[in-house]
């Protein structure tokens, strides 16, 4: 036999033992492989676990706590606690603009007819040369109903806060205030729909 011949038979003989061992070895399912996940197509996310709504506050019952379920059902973004809060900065900025008569920061913060309302008022304080109340403390702020209607979320807070009025000193004053927003506007601004003595 050539020797050349020979050479090819025998390096044939040990790659096929070779693959045969690699074969058994790396070849055998066990059982315990994880199954194979397809990958994200380009430009996808991989998917990520459903984020769970935030709890309502235990404090906020009836139809207010069914009314923020339902907000939250409809926006898994909000949350009450962000929510309040800013509602008690957007209470303390309108009676703030109201107290000077800063109508341009009012427009951006009040629903259309509560605006033209303000600006009436504001109007006739100043032709009277009368001063707005200014805000001495703001004591409370808590959700007392909220609704969906439709896309239109409605949230009412009562506010409790200690008003200054020139020579009539300080009175308290308590309030209900509606804001709204429409849950599908990119917009995350609520607008001050509606207010009422407590």
């Amino acid at each position: 036999m050539d020797q050349g011949l020979l050479e090819i038979v025998i390096l044939a003989f040990i790659a096929g033992f070779v693959l045969f061992r690699l074969y058994a070895t790396l070849g055998k399912r066990t059982g315990s492989e994880r199954p194979a996940q397809p990958a994200p197509a380009q430009g996808e996310l991989s998917p990520e676990p459903l984020r769970q709504p935030r709890p309502i506050p235990p404090t906020t019952a009836g139809a207010a706590g069914e009314g923020l379920l339902a907000i939250v059902r409809a926006d898994p973004s909000f949350e009450v606690d962000r929510f309040v809060s800013g509602a008690r900065a957007a209470y303390e900025m309108i009676v703030s603009a109201f107290a000077k008569g800063d109508i341009e920061t009012l427009r951006g913060l009040l629903a259309p007819r509560v605006y033209e309302s303000y600006a009436a008022a504001i109007a006739q304080r100043a032709a009277s040369g009368g001063a707005g109340p200014e805000l001495v403390r703001l004591r409370a702020a808590e959700v007392s109903d909220a609704s969906l209607q439709g896309e239109t979320a409605r949230i009412t807070v009562k506010f409790e806060a200690e008003l200054a009025e020139g020579a009539h000193g300080v009175r308290d004053a308590r309030e209900r205030w509606t804001f709204e927003r429409n849950i599908r506007s990119s917009d995350p601004n609520w607008l001050l729909s509606r207010v009422q003595a407590a």
